[in-house]
């Protein structure tokens, strides 16, 4: 359990890392980090995953991953969390991610995601999912924050969300 956790922090830095994210960013948000793993199903109606799947570690996930640290503040008021799937690297744990959510995923979860929108192990692909479950967005390309929010803002749900928001 020991080297898990240490496994888990271990891929938090690599990631934070890579995307230009210090110590003193992640400190700032005083957020425990967990290792639990969760389900689709356990974030329906609370958070909107977004689905970024890789074979390892590539140029693209990477550039990916820099573009959503970049826009955290916005998927956090949107109720984004991430969902890495790497195909050669199961244990990414979840925690914050500057200030938007990561979420990990079991190894048959991951299996059964990767059945469930027919993702090769080889594939790069992004997949918005709802807060209703529902599939909103595919690429094959790292999306956009422009992408990203005006496909969100365009779902019914956030419309309704935005209406009840005050006015800042």
């Amino acid at each position: 359990m020991k080297l898990c956790r240490i496994s888990v922090l271990a891929t938090i830095s690599c990631v934070q890392c890579l995307c230009g994210i210090s110590n003193s960013m992640q400190a700032e948000q005083n957020a425990p980090v967990s290792s639990a793993p969760v389900t689709l199903d356990s974030l329906r109606d609370r958070y909107r995953p977004l689905l970024v799947f890789a074979p390892h570690m590539t140029a693209q996930f990477r550039q990916q991953m820099r573009v959503l640290a970049h826009g955290a503040e916005d998927l956090q008021e949107r109720d984004v969390t991430i969902v890495p799937d790497l195909f050669k690297n199961d244990d990414y744990g979840d925690g914050v991610f500057d200030a938007v959510k990561i979420s990990s995923l079991s190894p048959t979860e991951q299996a059964a995601i990767r059945r469930r929108f027919h993702v090769r192990p080889n594939d790069f692909t992004v997949i918005l999912i709802g807060k209703d479950g529902g599939e909103k967005l595919r690429l094959h390309q790292p999306i956009s924050l422009d992408t990203l929010r005006s496909t969100i803002d365009a779902m019914p749900m956030r419309q309704e969300e935005m209406k009840s928001q005050p006015k800042r």
